[in-house]
């Protein structure tokens, strides 16, 4: 049971609170592959990588935290809820509180996952934002930088829609149908290589599988 609450929490916040319980599930940086016979532990790295930073296994998670984002937020209902004990409660100020009160929920955090052949994102603990797409649609995909203008969250762009919660770092997907998108990333290489190679896998799996 303490070993399942610790999987939702960290599935939802990227923090483990049960490092005692790494045996069983990944959690925290600590990257583990379950073999035939045996679970093998691979070195700490990067989230999503082994040791050597290397995607594992066509499998990758990771979650950015709109650092900047969260101390902002955060600033601002303090001081609303401040100045409303100490003039009183507006209805207005009330409403603007719960408005980023939301903003925290759902936008503070960015979590990239590759697993069983799509990429997912999903904005904040709550999950209440999130996209996914098929491996297999991927056409191409490369680093990039966005430029300072093009602002944190969901944007539009000339590049196509930009999801980001920190940073200017980006990985820029294309798909077979000519549709681009950006996905905001503080390990952008990382990503990319496991984008890369989960797509490698895919294209084997089909052509192992032959036409049926």
């Amino acid at each position: 049971m303490i070993t399942r609450i610790s999987e939702i929490i960290h599935e939802w916040t990227g923090w483990c609170p049960n490092r005692n319980a790494m045996n069983a599930k990944n959690c925290g940086n600590t990257t583990f592959s379950l073999g035939a016979d045996s679970l093998q532990v691979k070195n700490p790295g990067p989230s999503g990588t082994d040791g050597s930073g290397t995607p594992w296994e066509g499998r990758y998670e990771h979650t950015q935290r709109g650092t900047l984002i969260l101390c902002a937020v955060s600033a601002a209902i303090i001081l609303i809820l401040a100045l409303a004990y100490i003039f009183g409660p507006e209805w207005v100020a009330l409403i603007v509180a719960g408005i980023l009160i939301v903003v925290l929920a759902i936008m503070t955090t960015l979590t990239v996952t590759i697993r069983e052949g799509l990429l997912r994102i999903r904005f904040g603990p709550v999950g209440l934002i999130r996209k996914s797409w098929p491996v297999s649609e991927i056409a191409m995909v490369k680093t990039v930088t966005n430029s300072w203008y093009y602002g944190w969250g969901i944007r539009i762009t000339p590049y196509g829609p930009l999801y980001n919660v920190s940073g200017y770092e980006a990985v820029e997907v294309q798909l077979f149908s000519g549709k681009t998108f950006r996905i905001g990333t503080d390990e952008p290489e990382a990503l990319k290589a496991a984008i890369e190679k989960a797509r490698t896998e895919k294209k084997d799996l089909s052509r192992s599988m032959g036409p049926q």
